[in-house]
């Protein structure tokens, strides 16, 4: 991997930690302020466990073929 590809893969893994960051702080105020609120706090945790799978389980590659995993 070269060195540009590794930088860029490096800035999209912190801006995803900041946004789940974010996604948790209005998870728990919304949980904390009005916990009957059940359908918003589900959207945001799909939204949270859709970018956990993309993004750091690397589902993507167990379907890719051969040439197409490396990183």
């Amino acid at each position: 991997m070269d060195v540009i590809k590794k930088k860029e893969a490096y800035q999209k893994g912190f801006a995803i930690i900041i946004l789940l960051a974010i996604l948790s702080a209005i998870e728990f105020t919304i949980g904390m302020l009005a916990s009957a609120w059940w359908v918003p706090l589900m959207l945001i945790a799909l939204v949270k466990a859709f970018f956990v799978v993309r993004d750091y389980m690397h589902i993507g590659h167990v379907f890719a073929g051969e040439e197409e995993t490396t990183l």
